[in-house]
Order: C-alpha cells, then sequence, then structure tokens
C-alpha cells in the first residue's frame, strides 16, 4: 500500500489513485480521478484499461444546486451506490458518449459556477450521491473518493471506475496491486483513508 500523502499528490496533480475497499465488503477496487483534471485522455485511460463503468462521485450539497435527483431504489442491495439522473454537458460535446464529451460533463460537474441548465438529462455521466456523513456512515468508494479530494484540496467531484481484469472479472488482491504498480499510480484502502479523516 502507498501513503496517503501519495495519494492526496497525484490527485491533486491530476493523476490516479487505485482505492481499495475491506476485503469483506466487496473487496474490489476503483480507480480514481478529480474530476476538474478530466481529460479525453484520462476518461479514455479509464475506458481502455480500467474497463468498468465511469462514474463521478457528488456531493449532496452539489447535486442540490444541479437539481440532479437522486434515481429511486428498487430491490438494491446492501452497501449500493445512491445513482441519480445520469447527465451529458449541453454545450461543447455531441453525443456526449465518447471519451472526449464525458471528460466535458465531469469538467462541467466540478465547475463551482455550472448551472442546472448547462446538463442534459438522461446522458452518459452517472453522478453518485456521497452520504453526508461520509466514511463515518458508509465505509464505500464514493464516500472515499470524497473524502481524498477534500484531503487533496480539489472540489468534492471525482470520477471513479470500477477496476476490471483482462478476463473481465473484478480485480482483487494481488491483480489491483500490479496493476497499480504497472501504471505508476498509489494504491490506498478505504479503512486507511477512514482513519485520517477520523
Amino acid at each position: 500500500m502507498s501513503t496517503i500523502e501519495d495519494a492526496i499528490r497525484a490527485l491533486a496533480s491530476g493523476g490516479f489513485v487505485a482505492l481499495a475497499d475491506h476485503p469483506e465488503r466487496e473487496n474490489e477496487a476503483d480507480i480514481l480521478l478529480a474530476a476538474e483534471h478530466a481529460t479525453g485522455e484520462r476518461v479514455n485511460f479509464l475506458a481502455t484499461h480500467v474497463r468498468g463503468l465511469i462514474t463521478v462521485a457528488v456531493t449532496e450539497e452539489i447535486l442540490r444546486r444541479l437539481d440532479i435527483p437522486l434515481l429511486p431504489a428498487r430491490y438494491s442491495v446492501a452497501n449500493a451506490p445512491r445513482f441519480t439522473e445520469p447527465v451529458d454537458a449541453v454545450r461543447g460535446t455531441t453525443t456526449g458518449a465518447s471519451a472526449f464529451d464525458r471528460a466535458i460533463t465531469l469538467r462541467l460537474l466540478a465547475d463551482p459556477d455550472s448551472r442546472p441548465e448547462d446538463f442534459a438529462r438522461p446522458g452518459h455521466i452517472f453522478p453518485l450521491a456521497a452520504m453526508p456523513g461520509g466514511l463515518a456512515e458508509r465505509r464505500g468508494h464514493t464516500e472515499g473518493a470524497i473524502a481524498l479530494a477534500r484531503l487533496a484540496g480539489t472540489g468534492p467531484v471525482v470520477a471513479i471506475a470500477e477496476l476490471m481484469n483482462e478476463a473481465g472479472q473484478m480485480a482483487r488482491g494481488d491483480e489491483v496491486r500490479d496493476f497499480a504498480r504497472r501504471h505508476g499510480m498509489p494504491l490506498i484502502n478505504v479503512e486507511a483513508l477512514a482513519e485520517r479523516v477520523g
């Protein structure tokens, strides 16, 4: 595992961070990128190498400001993330689906001057609402991403992609460590992050 300081520096500078959760929870890892640093190339890296669904952790305050509502939970499972209405940036995009269009949407979500009418709904970026109590309320990747963003001094809007292996299964254990090492990104876990933020 890397240090929290390594992860803070990486996220603040536009790099990727691998965030693993507890082995007795999902036992999976997500790759994080501060949304304000999203580029087409970085989003394409997530789509090509990380492979899982690209979502974005957002605070409830920002979602309320942008009038992005939660989707109703139906037949939900334990630890399920809180998905909201998916969005696309209205200006500067075409269909919203390309890595470059999604990068524009991610940066707009992180823009403190953005407004509800700046986003078409439904779209191709899936915001996830962090619990108001953060890691003290839920030890999830969503809350961990927001906690790390606050430590890094970036906006509390963080792109997340679930790490899958080449066979299409979720990467775990040594696969996660090898991926982080191969791509030069720090690897931390939610438990260590929760201890850091108290």
